[in-house]
């Protein structure tokens, strides 16, 4: 059932239940000049954001991929069709795959990539172990201390 106001220029406002008992015992003219609408989700939050459950990387931490790089592809490409729809951050999976194939990057820089070069891309544990510095992170040949990456103040 549905209730037509003058003030509403023509729209009418779908009412059910309470909602329409208040309104005739208002009158029509306590109604806002605008139509009500009411929105429904049927989906997850995951659904709706292309999240799949069945995604690899989802289902599996320790999931990892090899790819070979071809002429006139970018890490965007490589990146979206591995790991698109798993809901990892973009950035942390940038960074991730720059830090493990160091030598198939021009100064480890993402936007120049070389071709024909067989990228590894880590799994969610690998990234993560990357973020936190956890023990699983450091290789035997990387020393523990690196004195090239602090920074020293000198004076007060």
């Amino acid at each position: 059932m549905s209730i037509i106001s003058k003030k509403t220029g023509g729209y009418a406002a779908m009412l059910t239940g309470a909602a329409l008992f208040a309104g005739l015992a208002l009158g029509a003219s306590a109604f806002a000049a605008e139509p009500i609408v009411i929105l429904e989700y049927n989906q997850s939050t995951a659904e709706a954001n292309g999240y799949e459950g069945t995604h690899p990387f989802r289902m599996d931490p320790n999931y990892s991929a090899h790819h070979k790089v071809q002429p006139n592809e970018t890490l965007s490409h490589v990146m979206e069709n591995y790991y698109g729809g798993s809901g990892l951050d973009f950035s942390f999976v940038q960074m991730a795959i720059v830090k493990k194939n160091k030598s198939a990057f021009v100064r480890q820089n993402p936007h120049y990539m070389f071709a024909n070069v067989n990228l590894h891309l880590p799994s969610v544990n690998e990234i993560r172990a990357m973020i936190t510095k956890s023990a699983t992170a450091t290789s035997a040949t990387t020393p523990a201390y690196e004195p090239h990456n602090e920074i020293y103040f000198f004076g007060g």
